[in-house]
Order: C-alpha cells, then structure tokens, then sequence
C-alpha cells in the first residue's frame, strides 16, 4: 500500500521537474515568480476554505460556450493529450497521487482546462472523504482560456455529473488568498464548511 511519504515524494520530485513552467503558470512569466512559489510552498502560513455543494439541491444554469468540449479520459487517453505539451503540474496527479478520475475542457480541439476528482479510498491531504462525496481537487485554466468564466461552467458541469453519478455532495480546498476560485465557487452555490491552516506541507486532516 503506498504511504503519504510516497505520494509526497511523488509530487516533490514532480514538481522539481515541472518547477518552472508550474511557478510561471501560476504567478507569472517573471523570474520572481519562482521565488514566490517557494515562499508560498514551503515557508508560509497558509489558510484553505473547505467548501461543499449539497447535490439534493438546484445546480444553477452555466452553459459551457459553444466553442468548448468536456471530456472525461482513460488515464491512457489523458497521456496522449498531454504528450509535446509544456503543461504544469495540475496536469500530472495521476502520477503523483494515483488519481484516476478528471475532467478536460478543450477549446476547437486545444487542450484549455483540467478539475481532478478525489474520491473514498484516494489519497488526500485536507480530508478523510466519506462514501458519496466527491472532493473537486487540483483544477487549472491555461492562460490562453482565462476571463472567460471556465472554472465556474466546469464546476456546474462537474456538479450535474457527480448528482447524475448517485453522489450526495461535493466539496472542495481552496488557498485562502485565491480569491477568483473562491468566488467561482460561491457563485455557483458552494457554502464555506470550515478553514484548515497548514504550515508548507503540514496540516491537520478532517473527516468530511
């Protein structure tokens, strides 16, 4: 049975491969940016909102634009999307933490977006996941697709297909400080079910 030791060496030894283009993606193409994904990584204190949506409620309307197709891959099929792409590391954690399950968003055939789904059993840093429940884990726009609303139309798709699928209720971890996501998610109906705070790579787990 593989350990959290092996997963975090998985994704340390992940994200020294892709550590430029990951720090890039996400603060910038500036080489200040890696300094702050270090920071941000292993030295600060930070706060994540735990956030659930019941599924025996209404999911709002957010229709896709007409120029995206959602997929949901084989593993098999996810690695030949990837192959000659430089992408950042929320496209690998099939290798890093063993997950089986996500979501891709293309754009007139252009690989645009990716939202993992964490299920019971799976590994997981924040939570011990009940049965029935779907945690939305480790999405990403590339930049090219941003400020057209994506995430907040994947996460009403991926709702309608979790409910479709018997799941009782989805949730979420979000950086405090990762103010679109958080209003994305809020927008959509998500409720903030309790804060966790991690120090780097350390923090408690909770049951959900």
């Amino acid at each position: 049975m593989k350990t959290s030791k092996h997963f975090f060496l998985n994704k340390f030894f992940l994200t020294l491969k892709e550590f430029k283009k990951t720090a890039y993606h996400h603060y910038g193409n500036r080489f200040s940016s890696i300094f702050k994904f270090i920071y941000y990584s292993l030295f600060k204190i930070n706060t994540f909102v735990v956030v659930a949506f019941y599924l025996d409620k209404q999911i709002p309307e957010y229709p896709l634009d007409s120029d995206f197709v959602v997929l949901k891959p084989t593993l098999v099929e996810l690695e030949n999307y990837r192959k000659n792409l430089e992408l950042p590391r929320e496209f690998y954690y099939d290798k890093i933490h063993g997950i089986k399950t996500c979501y891709l968003a293309f754009c007139d055939g252009e690989l645009a977006y990716i939202h993992w789904i964490y299920l019971k059993g799976d590994y997981n840093r924040f939570l011990n996941l009940s049965n029935n429940v779907g945690e939305l884990n480790y999405n990403t726009t590339l930049r090219k697709f941003r400020r057209r609303g994506l995430m907040g139309k994947m996460l009403v798709y991926i709702l309608k297909d979790l409910k479709d699928q018997g799941f009782k209720k989805a949730v979420g971890v979000i950086n405090a400080e990762n103010a679109p996501a958080l209003k994305g998610s809020f927008n959509v109906g998500f409720e903030e079910a309790r804060r966790i705070k991690t120090f780097g790579p350390f923090n408690r787990k909770y049951k959900i």
